[in-house]
């Protein structure tokens, strides 16, 4: 699933939307991609999500979905559009639960990924990412061992992501 083209194809996706992505971003996609949500989902999740939900702008402006794996297993729900259209929070809490509670790929898969983004950089396909911050920032993931990151500084400013990670199956019945 996981291979050079998908892994490529993935992040043309999201580039197209996100301009303002730095290698942080595309590792955070990656991140999310292979291993799914289970470093959000510790204590005070609903609490947290009910007050972001509340203080966010219905605005339908954005795509409600956005897959972050290449089979579509994985996808980045947008809050705004699901507010817009009416979303059922509690319903959307479940179902991030439901999400966090499934196994999806391993620390080795991650790497494995990372290394083919590394790579693509390499050999010019994305010029758009300064090859020194990609090594530096693949030396600053070795050495704490592929941790968990939020969104860098310049892509929160531009974009302001406000999303949960679901499991395709699980939005499907929700949107019925």
């Amino acid at each position: 699933m996981w291979n050079d083209e998908a892994v490529g194809r993935l992040i043309e996706e999201h580039w197209a939307r996100y301009r303002a992505m730095t290698p942080r971003d595309v590792y955070k996609l990656l991140y999310q991609g292979v291993l799914g949500p289970e470093h959000l989902l510790g204590p005070g999740f609903a609490d947290r999500l009910r007050a972001e939900y509340a203080a966010l702008p219905a605005k339908g402006d954005e795509p409600l979905w956005e897959e972050v794996r290449p089979d579509g297993e994985l996808g980045r729900l947008n809050l705004r559009p699901f507010k817009a259209h009416g979303g059922d929070l509690e319903r959307l809490i479940r179902a991030c639960r439901r999400t966090a509670g499934q196994t999806w790929g391993t620390a080795e898969e991650l790497r494995e990924v990372w290394a083919v983004f590394v790579e693509q950089c390499r050999a010019g396909r994305w010029e758009v990412f300064p090859l020194s911050e990609v090594l530096a920032f693949s030396s600053w993931l070795e050495e704490r061992g592929y941790p968990a990151v939020h969104h860098s500084p310049a892509y929160r400013a531009a974009h302001r992501p406000a999303y949960r990670l679901l499991a395709r199956a699980f939005w499907l019945e929700m949107a019925e």
